[in-house]
């Protein structure tokens, strides 16, 4: 005679469930950060220079200017940014690369 373990069994489904709709909503975020993009064979990355990223990736899509809260010198600061858009594709997602003081300082990607 076999003895099933029902209790146990339904608290692993609950945890899978869980787990599962974590991630769903992750996927489903519209916007998210990434520290480096790939253009073509090359990688731009927080930190990198406005020439470099223009080197790499060529001139962007769009761009405009804004206010940010950004890390800088341990601390949070509001702080005035460029943001460069790029999208390889219709079908491929939007990044955009934030500089400030013609430096990468974060790289978030978008909705498609």
């Amino acid at each position: 005679m076999e003895v099933r373990n029902t209790g146990f069994a339904l608290v692993i489904a609950a945890l899978m469930i869980a787990a599962l709709m974590i991630v769903a909503q992750w996927a489903l975020c519209a916007e998210a950060r990434a520290d480096s993009y790939r253009c073509g064979r090359k990688l731009i990355r927080t930190g990198d220079s406005a020439a470099e990223v223009l080197r790499v990736c060529g001139a962007p899509g769009y761009k405009d200017r804004g206010q940010e809260t950004l890390q800088l010198g341990g601390a949070e600061k509001s702080a005035s940014v460029e943001r460069w858009y790029y999208r390889k594709s219709r079908r491929s997602l939007e990044h955009v690369v934030l500089l400030h003081k013609g430096r990468v300082v974060a790289i978030e990607v978008g909705a498609r």
